[in-house]
């Protein structure tokens, strides 16, 4: 995960993901700058028989501070007889309140989108001190990366969250997708965008497309 130099103070961690970064609880004294959390992420390509990409499993795993919030949050506001209980009734309101931003998630096959929707419940749990949020998306429609340039870029727009992939866990297919390879592609933001997402205090809201210019994008190339 990142330096501890990057973790901020608390507003409400859980609120900020289940109102899609809508709502934020606490008084504490606000810090400067985006983004104010962190999330590693795991990403994994399921493919049909036929070799086409239908649906994204992704794994958030959250900044350690964030983490704690985030748990508390869940243990004082949902209902649950089990700490288990309590994480999965916040994780199923996660999921259904990130609805409104598409699950952070932009799926492209060559200029076409592709729209996602989630399968199944979301998983969400603690391990090793950080809490894990893992939920699979369904491609409305399947894509060949052998003959269609498929991409996705998964990010906050607001970039109050920074979202990475996890260095030491590249994205890869679930099962063989032919001689198909995944690139990330880093954000190189023009630092007059930079200087903006600076300037933002904790409350107030970037650009609808502001984390878009800080979003690494992942292209399928198959040979």
């Amino acid at each position: 995960m990142k330096p501890t130099a990057r973790l901020r103070q608390r507003r409400g961690m859980a609120f900020w993901l289940i109102a899609g970064l809508g709502l934020w609880l606490g008084a504490a004294t606000p810090s400067m700058a985006h983004p104010h959390a962190w999330i590693d992420m795991i990403i994994v390509l399921q493919t049909n028989p036929d070799g086409k990409v239908d649906a994204i499993d992704q794994t958030w795993v959250i900044d350690p501070t964030y983490s704690r919030y985030l748990y508390d949050d869940a243990m004082e506001q949902f209902e649950g007889n089990t700490p288990d209980e309590k994480l999965a009734n916040l994780g199923a309101e996660i999921l259904e309140n990130l609805a409104e931003y598409h699950w952070y998630t932009e799926v492209h096959a060559d200029d076409q989108s592709i729209t996602v929707q989630p399968e199944g419940e979301s998983r969400l749990f603690q391990e090793n001190r950080q809490i894990h949020f893992q939920f699979r998306l369904l491609l409305d429609v399947a894509v060949d990366p052998r003959t269609s340039r498929l991409r996705y870029a998964i990010y906050d727009p607001t970039y109050f969250i920074e979202v990475l992939h996890d260095p030491a866990t590249p994205p890869r297919f679930e099962s063989d997708a032919g001689n198909c390879r995944l690139e990330i592609r880093r954000p190189r933001p023009d630092p007059v965008i930079v200087a903006k997402a600076l300037a933002l205090d904790f409350n107030q809201t970037g650009d609808a497309d502001l984390g878009h210019h800080f979003a690494e994008t992942v292209t399928a190339y198959c040979d």
